[in-house]
């Protein structure tokens, strides 16, 4: 029933200041913000594994939102797929971004941090024999 993820929303108190975080942190650039709704994005585009032919969107994006969510708990956790894990925990380390947790196992390397809101971000480096099975 589902095809897939059309978007990844992150709400904020201060959407700017978050989406500069991750294009300084993680590399994330917005490729748009739009005013009306307050809301910076990202679209990554990829092909439908059955018909390459087919191009599909994801968004990712940051709402601004005018709920006090400041210290608020957050329950989900976005995994984001790096080339070289150990660069990028190099380069958050550097930025002054504490790394919660690293593991390793059959799927590959992980890590864990969070963002200035308090969301939950694992970093994964694949295995390339696990994404060509995939």
């Amino acid at each position: 029933m589902i095809d897939g993820i059309g978007g990844v929303f992150l709400f904020s108190n201060d959407s700017k200041r978050l989406a500069t975080w991750y294009r300084d942190c993680l590399g994330i650039v917005p490729a748009g913000e739009d005013l009306e709704c307050s809301t910076i994005y990202v679209m990554f585009e990829h092909r439908d594994i059955q018909n390459p032919a087919i191009k599909k969107t994801m968004v990712w994006a940051i709402i601004h939102t005018d709920q006090d969510i400041k210290d608020k708990p957050r329950t989900a956790r976005i995994n984001y797929l790096v080339k070289n894990l150990g660069e990028m925990l190099s380069h958050l380390k550097s930025k002054g971004v504490a790394i919660e947790k690293t593991a390793e196992d059959p799927y590959g390397k992980f890590a864990w941090v969070k963002d200035p809101d308090g969301n939950q971000i694992e970093l994964w480096e694949a295995i390339e024999e696990r994404i060509e099975k995939a």
